[in-house]
C-alpha cells in the first residue's frame, strides 16, 4: 500500500483523536520509502477493548504480540515485543501528522526495527538510514 491508499483506510475506523499512532512499516510508506504490506496501529486500551467488542479478531503472534485484526490491520494495545517497547504517549509526543493521522515518527520506528532485528527490520533499518542521509546532501 501506498500513502493515499493508507491514509484512506485509516480514516475510515475513525478513530477518536490521541487514542492512536500508526507504527510499523506504514510510516516508510508515508514518506515515500517503501511500500506497506499492512497497518500497523498502536492503540490506548479503552480503543483496543471497543475494537475487540466490534467483533476484532485476536491473533496470536507471540506471548506478548496479540493483535487484533481485521481487514489489513493489525491493532495493539502495547508493543512490548522487542528490547525496545514505546508507550503510545511517546509515539504520540513526535508523532508526523499527515491529513490529521499521527504516523510514528522514522527515528521511532528505526529504533523499535533496530531492536526487534529480524532480517526484514533490518533492510528498513538501512533504507531509513539512506532517506535520511538523501536530506542531508
Amino acid at each position: 500500500m501506498q500513502k493515499e491508499e493508507i491514509i484512506k483506510k485509516v480514516k475510515t475506523l475513525n478513530l477518536p483523536k490521541d487514542s492512536y499512532v500508526v507504527f510499523g512499516s506504514c510510516p516508510l510508506a508515508i514518506a515515500g520509502i517503501r511500500e506497506a504490506q499492512d497497518i500497523d496501529l498502536l492503540v490506548s486500551k479503552e480503543t483496543f477493548l471497543r475494537l475487540r467488542k466490534l467483533g476484532w479478531k485476536e491473533l496470536i503472534k507471540g506471548s506478548n504480540d496479540k493483535p487484533l485484526t481485521n481487514d489489513v490491520f493489525e491493532i495493539h494495545d502495547n508493543w512490548n515485543f522487542s528490547s525496545y517497547n514505546p508507550t503510545l504517549e511517546r509515539l504520540l509526543s513526535n508523532a508526523t501528522l499527515v491529513q490529521d493521522i499521527p504516523f510514528a515518527s522514522l527515528e521511532e520506528v528505526k529504533k523499535w526495527k533496530a531492536a526487534s532485528g529480524r532480517p526484514k527490520d533490518l533492510v528498513d533499518v538501512e533504507l531509513i538510514d539512506k532517506y535520511f542521509q538523501a536530506k542531508r546532501d
